[in-house]
Protein backbone atom coordinates (compact mmCIF):
# COMPACT_ATOMS: atom_id res chain seq x y z
CA UNK A 1 0.00 0.00 0.00
CA UNK A 2 1.42 3.29 -1.04
CA UNK A 3 1.91 6.30 1.64
CA UNK A 4 -0.55 8.21 -0.80
CA UNK A 5 -3.38 5.63 -0.16
CA UNK A 6 -2.46 5.41 3.36
CA UNK A 7 -2.74 9.19 4.10
CA UNK A 8 -6.14 8.96 2.52
CA UNK A 9 -7.41 5.93 5.41
CA UNK A 10 -6.11 8.40 7.95
CA UNK A 11 -7.99 11.26 6.63
CA UNK A 12 -10.99 8.83 6.87
CA UNK A 13 -10.48 8.20 10.24
CA UNK A 14 -9.58 11.52 11.29
CA UNK A 15 -12.92 12.43 9.89
CA UNK A 16 -14.34 10.66 13.10
CA UNK A 17 -15.84 7.36 11.49
CA UNK A 18 -18.69 5.62 13.12
CA UNK A 19 -17.44 2.69 14.28
CA UNK A 20 -19.65 -0.83 13.79
CA UNK A 21 -18.59 -3.94 15.23
CA UNK A 22 -19.31 -7.81 14.45
CA UNK A 23 -18.77 -10.75 16.21
CA UNK A 24 -15.38 -10.51 14.54
CA UNK A 25 -14.12 -8.09 17.12
CA UNK A 26 -14.53 -10.02 20.06
CA UNK A 27 -13.22 -12.83 18.80
CA UNK A 28 -9.67 -12.25 19.94
CA UNK A 29 -10.93 -12.29 23.76
CA UNK A 30 -12.41 -15.49 23.05
CA UNK A 31 -15.85 -14.28 23.09
CA UNK A 32 -17.87 -17.77 21.46
CA UNK A 33 -19.13 -17.08 17.75
CA UNK A 34 -21.98 -18.45 16.01
CA UNK A 35 -21.48 -21.92 15.92
CA UNK A 36 -19.45 -22.37 19.47
CA UNK A 37 -22.88 -20.60 20.67
CA UNK A 38 -25.04 -23.29 18.84
CA UNK A 39 -22.84 -26.16 20.55
CA UNK A 40 -23.17 -24.40 23.96
CA UNK A 41 -26.95 -24.59 23.41
CA UNK A 42 -27.24 -27.84 22.44
CA UNK A 43 -25.29 -29.35 25.09
CA UNK A 44 -26.81 -27.57 27.50
CA UNK A 45 -30.87 -27.22 27.38
CA UNK A 46 -32.80 -29.91 29.28
CA UNK A 47 -36.21 -30.24 29.30
CA UNK A 48 -38.74 -32.41 31.51
CA UNK A 49 -41.84 -31.99 28.65
CA UNK A 50 -42.37 -34.51 25.76
CA UNK A 51 -43.24 -31.56 24.01
CA UNK A 52 -39.86 -29.87 24.57
CA UNK A 53 -37.77 -32.61 23.72
CA UNK A 54 -39.60 -33.18 21.26
CA UNK A 55 -39.35 -29.40 19.48
CA UNK A 56 -35.64 -29.28 20.95
CA UNK A 57 -34.55 -32.44 19.01
CA UNK A 58 -35.56 -30.61 15.40
CA UNK A 59 -33.58 -27.58 16.58
CA UNK A 60 -30.76 -29.73 17.17
CA UNK A 61 -30.76 -31.88 13.93
CA UNK A 62 -30.94 -29.22 11.87
CA UNK A 63 -28.15 -27.47 13.60
CA UNK A 64 -26.34 -30.57 12.48
CA UNK A 65 -26.98 -30.37 9.26
CA UNK A 66 -26.36 -26.71 8.71
CA UNK A 67 -24.04 -25.94 11.49
CA UNK A 68 -25.69 -22.24 11.62
CA UNK A 69 -27.70 -21.25 14.55
CA UNK A 70 -29.66 -18.62 12.90
CA UNK A 71 -30.41 -20.62 10.01
CA UNK A 72 -31.40 -23.39 12.33
CA UNK A 73 -33.84 -21.49 14.78
CA UNK A 74 -35.75 -19.65 11.47
CA UNK A 75 -36.09 -23.01 9.83
CA UNK A 76 -37.26 -24.83 12.73
CA UNK A 77 -40.66 -23.84 14.73
CA UNK A 78 -39.66 -24.66 18.56
CA UNK A 79 -42.09 -24.34 21.62
CA UNK A 80 -42.02 -21.20 24.25
CA UNK A 81 -39.75 -22.98 27.14
CA UNK A 82 -37.52 -23.98 24.30
CA UNK A 83 -36.61 -20.23 23.85
CA UNK A 84 -36.73 -19.30 26.96
CA UNK A 85 -33.88 -22.07 27.63
CA UNK A 86 -32.24 -20.83 24.82
CA UNK A 87 -32.24 -17.35 25.63
CA UNK A 88 -30.67 -18.26 29.22
CA UNK A 89 -28.05 -20.44 27.83
CA UNK A 90 -27.38 -17.81 25.06
CA UNK A 91 -26.81 -15.23 27.88
CA UNK A 92 -25.11 -18.09 30.15
CA UNK A 93 -22.18 -18.88 27.58
CA UNK A 94 -21.58 -15.63 26.17
CA UNK A 95 -21.49 -14.01 30.27
CA UNK A 96 -18.97 -16.42 31.08
CA UNK A 97 -16.83 -15.71 28.47
CA UNK A 98 -16.81 -11.92 29.09
CA UNK A 99 -16.07 -12.19 32.72
CA UNK A 100 -12.96 -14.14 31.91
CA UNK A 101 -12.29 -11.39 29.31
CA UNK A 102 -12.44 -8.79 31.43
CA UNK A 103 -10.56 -10.12 34.59
CA UNK A 104 -7.49 -10.74 31.45
CA UNK A 105 -8.22 -7.37 30.58
CA UNK A 106 -7.60 -6.30 34.19
CA UNK A 107 -4.53 -7.97 34.54
CA UNK A 108 -3.36 -6.57 31.26
CA UNK A 109 -3.09 -10.19 29.59
CA UNK A 110 -5.23 -8.60 26.76
CA UNK A 111 -4.53 -5.56 24.66
CA UNK A 112 -7.38 -3.19 23.83
CA UNK A 113 -6.63 -1.44 20.10
CA UNK A 114 -10.42 -0.39 20.48
CA UNK A 115 -9.20 1.42 23.56
CA UNK A 116 -6.51 3.47 21.12
CA UNK A 117 -9.08 3.99 18.56
CA UNK A 118 -11.60 5.81 20.96
CA UNK A 119 -8.79 8.04 22.52
CA UNK A 120 -7.57 8.79 18.84
CA UNK A 121 -11.11 9.82 18.12
CA UNK A 122 -12.21 11.57 20.94
CA UNK A 123 -9.39 13.91 20.26
CA UNK A 124 -10.24 14.13 16.79
CA UNK A 125 -13.89 14.68 17.39
CA UNK A 126 -16.22 17.13 19.41
CA UNK A 127 -15.43 14.68 22.46
CA UNK A 128 -17.92 12.85 21.10
CA UNK A 129 -18.40 8.91 19.32
CA UNK A 130 -20.62 6.09 18.56
CA UNK A 131 -20.20 2.67 18.56
CA UNK A 132 -22.95 0.28 16.54
CA UNK A 133 -22.48 -3.42 17.75
CA UNK A 134 -24.59 -6.38 17.22
CA UNK A 135 -22.21 -8.01 19.93
CA UNK A 136 -24.30 -8.45 23.40
CA UNK A 137 -20.68 -8.83 25.29
CA UNK A 138 -19.30 -5.38 27.30
CA UNK A 139 -15.79 -5.57 25.26
CA UNK A 140 -16.84 -2.22 23.84
CA UNK A 141 -17.59 -0.90 27.72
CA UNK A 142 -14.23 -1.80 28.59
CA UNK A 143 -12.24 -0.58 25.81
CA UNK A 144 -14.78 3.04 26.68
CA UNK A 145 -13.82 3.01 30.52
CA UNK A 146 -10.00 2.53 29.70
CA UNK A 147 -10.32 5.96 28.35
CA UNK A 148 -12.33 7.36 30.98
CA UNK A 149 -15.03 8.03 28.86
CA UNK A 150 -19.13 8.82 29.87
CA UNK A 151 -21.51 5.65 28.58
CA UNK A 152 -24.27 6.84 26.87
CA UNK A 153 -26.45 3.82 26.33
CA UNK A 154 -30.12 4.54 27.07
CA UNK A 155 -29.83 3.28 30.56
CA UNK A 156 -28.81 5.60 33.56
CA UNK A 157 -25.09 4.60 34.69
CA UNK A 158 -26.12 3.36 38.24
CA UNK A 159 -25.99 -0.14 39.80
CA UNK A 160 -29.28 -0.71 39.03
CA UNK A 161 -29.80 0.99 35.83
CA UNK A 162 -33.35 2.28 35.20
CA UNK A 163 -33.88 2.46 30.73
CA UNK A 164 -34.52 6.01 29.77
CA UNK A 165 -35.66 4.93 26.26
CA UNK A 166 -34.57 8.22 24.77
CA UNK A 167 -30.56 8.84 24.95
CA UNK A 168 -29.29 11.01 27.18
CA UNK A 169 -28.72 14.87 25.67
CA UNK A 170 -25.71 15.04 28.05
CA UNK A 171 -23.71 17.40 26.11
CA UNK A 172 -19.43 16.78 26.40
CA UNK A 173 -18.72 20.26 27.67
CA UNK A 174 -21.32 19.63 30.72
CA UNK A 175 -19.13 16.68 31.74
CA UNK A 176 -16.83 17.38 34.48
CA UNK A 177 -13.80 14.25 35.47
CA UNK A 178 -14.55 12.79 31.47
CA UNK A 179 -12.46 11.99 28.72
CA UNK A 180 -15.36 12.46 26.29
CA UNK A 181 -18.94 10.72 25.48
CA UNK A 182 -19.43 7.07 23.63
CA UNK A 183 -22.55 6.25 22.59
CA UNK A 184 -23.07 2.67 22.59
CA UNK A 185 -25.90 1.53 20.11
CA UNK A 186 -26.25 -2.31 20.96
CA UNK A 187 -28.70 -3.12 18.81
CA UNK A 188 -29.11 -6.57 19.96
CA UNK A 189 -29.07 -5.99 23.40
CA UNK A 190 -26.65 -6.37 25.90
CA UNK A 191 -25.60 -8.97 28.51
CA UNK A 192 -26.10 -6.48 31.48
CA UNK A 193 -29.79 -5.92 30.12
CA UNK A 194 -32.48 -7.79 31.60
CA UNK A 195 -36.49 -7.54 32.15
CA UNK A 196 -38.66 -7.97 35.19
CA UNK A 197 -41.44 -9.62 35.53
CA UNK A 198 -43.34 -6.39 35.02
CA UNK A 199 -41.77 -5.94 31.86
CA UNK A 200 -39.66 -3.23 33.40
CA UNK A 201 -35.93 -3.02 31.98
CA UNK A 202 -33.12 -2.50 33.79
CA UNK A 203 -29.24 -2.37 33.46
CA UNK A 204 -27.52 -4.83 36.49
CA UNK A 205 -23.99 -4.48 35.69
CA UNK A 206 -21.47 -7.35 35.48
CA UNK A 207 -23.89 -10.11 36.85
CA UNK A 208 -22.58 -13.55 36.98
CA UNK A 209 -26.23 -14.95 37.18
CA UNK A 210 -29.57 -14.16 35.87
CA UNK A 211 -31.63 -12.70 38.79
CA UNK A 212 -34.37 -14.55 39.93
CA UNK A 213 -37.82 -13.32 38.51
CA UNK A 214 -35.45 -11.75 35.75
CA UNK A 215 -34.55 -12.39 31.72
CA UNK A 216 -32.17 -11.44 29.65
CA UNK A 217 -32.84 -8.78 27.55
CA UNK A 218 -31.20 -9.63 24.87
CA UNK A 219 -31.86 -10.44 20.66
CA UNK A 220 -31.24 -13.86 20.08
CA UNK A 221 -31.20 -15.51 16.50
CA UNK A 222 -34.35 -16.97 14.97
CA UNK A 223 -38.07 -15.36 15.11
CA UNK A 224 -37.78 -14.11 18.48
CA UNK A 225 -35.31 -11.58 16.69
CA UNK A 226 -37.67 -9.45 14.77
CA UNK A 227 -40.34 -9.66 17.73
CA UNK A 228 -38.06 -8.35 20.37
CA UNK A 229 -36.75 -5.24 18.54
CA UNK A 230 -40.55 -3.82 18.31
CA UNK A 231 -40.26 -3.45 21.80
CA UNK A 232 -38.08 -0.95 24.11
CA UNK A 233 -35.42 -0.24 24.41
CA UNK A 234 -34.48 -1.79 20.64
CA UNK A 235 -36.66 0.66 18.92
CA UNK A 236 -35.27 3.25 20.27
CA UNK A 237 -31.79 2.33 19.78
CA UNK A 238 -32.37 1.10 15.93
CA UNK A 239 -34.17 4.54 15.15
CA UNK A 240 -31.00 6.35 16.47
CA UNK A 241 -28.77 3.96 14.25
CA UNK A 242 -30.23 4.74 11.41
CA UNK A 243 -30.25 8.99 12.19
CA UNK A 244 -26.62 8.13 12.97
CA UNK A 245 -25.73 6.35 10.00
CA UNK A 246 -27.40 8.77 7.60
CA UNK A 247 -25.39 11.72 9.69
CA UNK A 248 -22.41 10.03 9.46
CA UNK A 249 -19.32 11.40 7.17
CA UNK A 250 -17.40 7.74 7.19
CA UNK A 251 -17.41 4.36 8.74
CA UNK A 252 -15.16 1.86 10.30
CA UNK A 253 -16.47 -1.69 10.84
CA UNK A 254 -14.48 -4.62 12.66
CA UNK A 255 -15.32 -8.08 12.39
CA UNK A 256 -18.85 -7.14 10.94
CA UNK A 257 -20.38 -9.57 8.23
CA UNK A 258 -22.89 -7.81 6.57
CA UNK A 259 -25.67 -10.34 7.73
CA UNK A 260 -27.96 -8.09 10.03
CA UNK A 261 -31.06 -7.30 8.30
CA UNK A 262 -31.82 -3.82 10.84
CA UNK A 263 -29.93 -1.18 10.35
CA UNK A 264 -28.04 -2.72 7.48
CA UNK A 265 -29.51 -1.34 4.54
CA UNK A 266 -29.65 2.32 5.87
CA UNK A 267 -25.76 1.63 6.02
CA UNK A 268 -25.26 0.11 2.41
CA UNK A 269 -27.68 3.20 0.73
CA UNK A 270 -24.81 5.63 2.72
CA UNK A 271 -21.90 4.09 1.18
CA UNK A 272 -23.53 3.25 -2.15
CA UNK A 273 -23.69 7.15 -2.12
CA UNK A 274 -19.81 7.38 -1.58
CA UNK A 275 -19.25 8.06 2.18
CA UNK A 276 -16.10 6.12 2.56
CA UNK A 277 -15.90 3.02 4.64
CA UNK A 278 -13.30 0.77 6.17
CA UNK A 279 -13.98 -3.20 6.86
CA UNK A 280 -11.32 -5.23 8.66
CA UNK A 281 -11.97 -9.18 8.79
CA UNK A 282 -10.13 -12.47 9.00
CA UNK A 283 -12.05 -13.71 6.40
CA UNK A 284 -14.65 -11.42 4.83
CA UNK A 285 -18.16 -12.86 4.30
CA UNK A 286 -19.71 -13.31 0.45
CA UNK A 287 -21.98 -10.42 2.18
CA UNK A 288 -19.96 -8.07 2.89
CA UNK A 289 -18.01 -7.96 -0.50
CA UNK A 290 -21.35 -8.17 -2.07
CA UNK A 291 -22.55 -5.07 -0.50
CA UNK A 292 -19.54 -2.84 -1.08
CA UNK A 293 -17.59 -4.10 -4.26
CA UNK A 294 -20.97 -5.57 -5.81
CA UNK A 295 -23.16 -2.23 -5.36
CA UNK A 296 -19.53 -0.33 -6.92
CA UNK A 297 -18.97 1.56 -3.98
CA UNK A 298 -16.67 4.28 -4.58
CA UNK A 299 -15.07 5.10 -1.29
CA UNK A 300 -13.83 1.75 0.21
CA UNK A 301 -10.96 -0.89 1.29
CA UNK A 302 -11.59 -3.84 2.43
CA UNK A 303 -8.79 -5.87 4.40
CA UNK A 304 -8.90 -9.69 5.39
CA UNK A 305 -5.95 -11.86 6.50
CA UNK A 306 -4.42 -14.01 3.39
CA UNK A 307 -1.81 -16.37 5.17
CA UNK A 308 0.75 -15.71 7.75
CA UNK A 309 1.76 -11.91 7.37
CA UNK A 310 -0.53 -11.48 4.33
CA UNK A 311 -3.10 -9.22 3.99
CA UNK A 312 -5.32 -9.15 0.68
CA UNK A 313 -6.78 -5.39 0.25
CA UNK A 314 -9.59 -4.58 -1.78
CA UNK A 315 -9.98 -1.29 -2.50
CA UNK A 316 -11.96 1.38 -4.56
CA UNK A 317 -8.85 2.93 -5.55
CA UNK A 318 -7.32 -0.44 -6.92
CA UNK A 319 -8.37 -2.40 -9.92
CA UNK A 320 -7.77 -5.63 -8.50
CA UNK A 321 -7.17 -6.78 -4.88
CA UNK A 322 -3.57 -6.76 -3.70
CA UNK A 323 -1.47 -9.09 -1.29
CA UNK A 324 0.51 -6.90 1.16
CA UNK A 325 3.55 -8.62 3.26
CA UNK A 326 1.96 -7.14 6.41
CA UNK A 327 -0.90 -8.40 8.96
CA UNK A 328 -2.88 -5.13 8.10
CA UNK A 329 -6.08 -6.54 8.53
CA UNK A 330 -5.93 -7.32 12.32
CA UNK A 331 -7.16 -4.39 14.54
CA UNK A 332 -4.24 -3.73 16.67
CA UNK A 333 -1.77 -3.90 13.78
CA UNK A 334 -3.74 -1.75 12.18
CA UNK A 335 -3.78 0.66 14.83
CA UNK A 336 -0.23 0.00 14.63
CA UNK A 337 0.19 1.28 11.30
CA UNK A 338 -2.78 3.72 10.78
CA UNK A 339 -2.28 5.99 13.97
CA UNK A 340 0.63 5.65 15.70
Amino acid sequence: MTEDLLALIQKWINNVPTIILGSGASVPYKIPGMFDLGMYIKQNCTFTEEVDQIAFKLFTDKFEETEDLETSLLDVKVTQNVVNSIVSKTWECINNADLEAYDKILASEYQLPLKDLLFYLIKASDHKVTVITTNYDRIIEYASSEINAYINNTFSQNYIGKSTTALSKILPANLHGYNGIIEILKVHGSLDWFKSKEDIKYQLPLRKTIPKNYVPSIVTPGVSKYEETHMEPYRTIFSKADSTIESSKSFFCVGYGFNDSHFQPKLIDQIKSGKPIIVLARTLTEKTKQSIIGNNCKNYFLFERAGDNQTKIYSSKYEEPIIEESNIWSFDEFINKVLK
